[in-house]
């Protein structure tokens, strides 16, 4: 290893710049690479075909809580409140392309994009939504706490909060969001969400893992398809929602 991967941390003591001083605490994978976000606020590039540390961005003024990356660009969203965009130029260089803000003194905990619309989780229970063109087009209270994951399942959006709740969204066209149903379940935050089409049946399969330590599994139906609903403001009529058995390992 040549002297220039070491940097200076403090006196007597080296520390290899490509290592993280912190909890990771998000991945990303896309195209050849993976993104490791850092609680220590750096983004790392990793080439997967040698498992190469490429880059070290010094991404934001706190930790990293969430990673995406789609075509070419990864989107960091931190607890400083911002969700940064970056641009893959050449091989192995990012450069800093856009900044999405939120509210003052508010983290945002998850990032996912659809199509053309990016999204943030916030700490003050909000979801937020710009164009790629860095246009705000959705600004909505989802959660009466902090919002901790989110997911994309075609034109449904699902989001996990410290509230114990899952909300579920219908995008609409422009990128805003429509409720149009709420699962309780879990007895702490729901901190992490996976989803997966169902083939027969319809509806999508949701998983959901929480602080109570339970990971629980939900059959959503196909609802609310009509395109003329109102974006949602107050509240809407819940889901019919199917908690299927899992067996513990």
């Amino acid at each position: 290893m040549r002297q220039s991967n070491y940097v200076q941390t403090r006196r007597h003591h080296k520390k290899l710049w490509i290592e993280h001083a912190d909890s990771i605490s998000c991945l990303a994978v896309h195209n050849g690479y993976v993104y490791s976000g850092s609680w220590d606020k750096t983004l790392k590039v990793w080439r997967i075909s040698d498992l190469k540390c490429l880059e070290s961005i010094k991404a934001h003024e706190d930790a990293i809580n969430g990673l995406v990356a789609v075509e070419g660009s990864v989107y960091s969203a931190s607890a400083d409140g911002k969700i940064k965009v970056w641009k893959r130029e050449g091989k192995n260089r990012h450069s800093l392309n856009g900044v999405l803000e939120g509210h003052k003194e508010v983290s945002f905990n998850a990032v996912v994009v659809s199509g053309n619309v990016v999204y943030g989780a916030c700490s003050d229970g909000y979801l937020m939504g710009w164009t790629l063109g860095n246009k705000r087009v959705c600004e909505v209270k989802g959660h009466e706490m902090s919002v901790l994951s989110l997911c994309v399942m075609g034109d449904f959006f699902c989001s996990g909060s410290a509230d114990k709740s899952i909300g579920i969204w219908k995008m609409g066209v422009d990128g805003g969001l429509f409720k149009v149903g709420v699962i309780k379940g879990h007895e702490g935050g729901v901190r992490c969400l996976q989803a997966s089409p169902v083939c027969v049946g319809g509806g999508f399969m949701l998983y959901s893992g929480s602080l109570d330590r339970s990971l629980r599994v939900w059959w959503v139906p196909n609802y609310c398809s009509s395109t003329t609903d109102k974006p949602y403001l107050k509240s809407t009529n819940d889901m019919n929602l199917k908690l299927l058995p899992f067996n513990d390992c």
